[in-house]
């Protein structure tokens, strides 16, 4: 399904965004080398339970699934926990790609990772991706993993015997992914040494994985490039954390370097400091690099409320393109603008209503008189001439002694206490 909008004629001014001339310009596009086979895998419905507090039965599952594929998501990363869950999705959205990983404990020890392997493709998954860690620093992960010390090399070995396995169970049909954790910690004629050698063994897609932040965003271009490189034919993928608040960053960095795959999730959620979210994401690219996701912006507003209510995680009024505020004003000088198409484009580059959203009128200590006459606009009442400035002083009141957002209702008392 082709998403909407896209940018595909790399056009700076239209109707729904005024965004900056020099994102299309061919000095700085040139630099990127993107995947034409492209694609976005959401993960909700796996990373973004793992908070928490959050525990989801089954049609919760699937009310999720029914709206990320109706907002055009044609790839689900979905827990194993309950691998029903995958055959019910399945069934219901056969034309939807579902990925499943097999579990790192599981991937070193081949009679358990044979049950891991077998359940996934069993119960509907048409990508296996078996998650390994070869870092130095995580070689301590090894004997949990493999029932005792071993070194990389027969981590390596062993991860080869998984890999050949699950591309046997796999078919022609299927796939089998490797994730490699903590990939930018390990170096890279390395890192395409072993992944080299699980190609080999029958991985279709290795996914790089960053564990936690562990690099400044130029690495993820430059790492996903010379994978590319180094392993013609293979699908790369890119999974990033938020740990020092660059996952986004991290995964438009991939893309310039021409990765077939990213992981994101609504709302961002997932472990500690979250991941980077569908909307933000998903937006970026259609409008700021014109590539097609597949997603239906306008769906993005409502998604995100949706998992936030099942999960129970609230989502801040701040995220882009879906938050309360993304596309609302506070201070003064924004509302002395004219009341008229040029003058809403004078601080805001994107019309709330391609995301599904709407623009607020919002009220601070710095808000002045165009300000409330705007939020009395909004409501539907009239401000007596001449009486703005005492309207300001009683929002300025009560907002000081509250400590918090006035309501609707407080700002009409105001006006009418006038």
């Amino acid at each position: 399904m082709a998403g909407y909008p896209v940018n595909t004629k790399l056009e700076p001014r239209t109707d729904m965004w005024r965004i900056s001339q020099h994102c299309f310009s061919e000095e700085i596009r040139s630099n990127m080398t993107f995947s034409k086979n492209f694609r976005i895998c959401d993960i909700t419905l796996r990373e973004g339970r793992q908070l928490p507090g959050v525990s989801l039965r089954r049609d919760e599952v699937l009310l999720i699934a029914d709206k990320l594929v109706e907002a055009g998501v044609g790839m689900l990363q979905m827990h194993h926990d309950d691998p029903q869950e995958m055959e019910e999705v399945k069934k219901r959205h056969p034309g939807v790609i579902i990925e499943a990983l097999v579990h790192p404990t599981a991937v070193l020890n081949p009679e358990r990772a044979k049950v891991e392997v077998d359940m996934n493709f069993d119960h509907g998954a048409d990508y296996t991706t078996l998650c390994f860690s070869f870092s130095p620093e995580q070689m301590c992960l090894f004997e949990s993993m493999a029932g005792a010390r071993i070194s990389i090399d027969e981590a390596v070995e062993r991860a080869m015997g998984s890999v050949v396995y699950a591309r046997e169970k796999a078919g022609p049909d299927k796939k089998v992914g490797c994730l490699i954790q903590d990939c930018t910690r390990i170096p890279i004629d390395r890192l395409a040494e072993v992944c080299g050698k699980l190609v080999d063994a029958g991985a279709d897609m290795i996914k790089l994985d960053d564990i936690n932040g562990m690099a400044i965003y130029h690495v993820y271009t430059h790492v996903v490039r010379e994978m590319k490189r180094l392993l013609p034919g293979t699908e790369i993928g890119l999974h990033t954390h938020n740990d020092i608040g660059m996952a986004t960053a991290a995964l438009y960095a991939g893309l310039e370097g021409g990765a077939d795959l990213i992981d994101v999730c609504v709302n961002g959620l997932g472990e500690r400091a979250h991941i980077a979210p569908l909307a933000e994401v998903a937006s970026v690219i259609q409008i700021y690099y014109g590539i097609d996701c597949g997603i239906q912006l306008d769906k993005m507003y409502e998604l995100s409320r949706l998992v936030s209510d099942i999960m129970k995680w609230p989502m801040t009024d701040t995220m882009p393109f879906v938050g309360k505020t993304s596309f609302s004003h506070l201070v003064e000088v924004h509302y002395t603008v004219p009341d008229t198409e040029e003058g809403f484009w004078a601080y805001l580059c994107m019309k709330p209503e391609t995301f599904g959203n709407t623009k607020h009128n919002l009220l601070g200590h710095y808000s002045g008189p165009w300000a409330v006459r705007a939020k009395a606009r909004e409501l539907g009442i009239t401000i007596p001439e001449g009486k703005e400035p005492d309207v300001v002083q009683g929002v300025r009141s009560q907002i000081r002694w509250r400590k918090r957002q006035i309501t609707n209702e407080e700002f009409q008392s105001i006006v009418e206490s006038v």
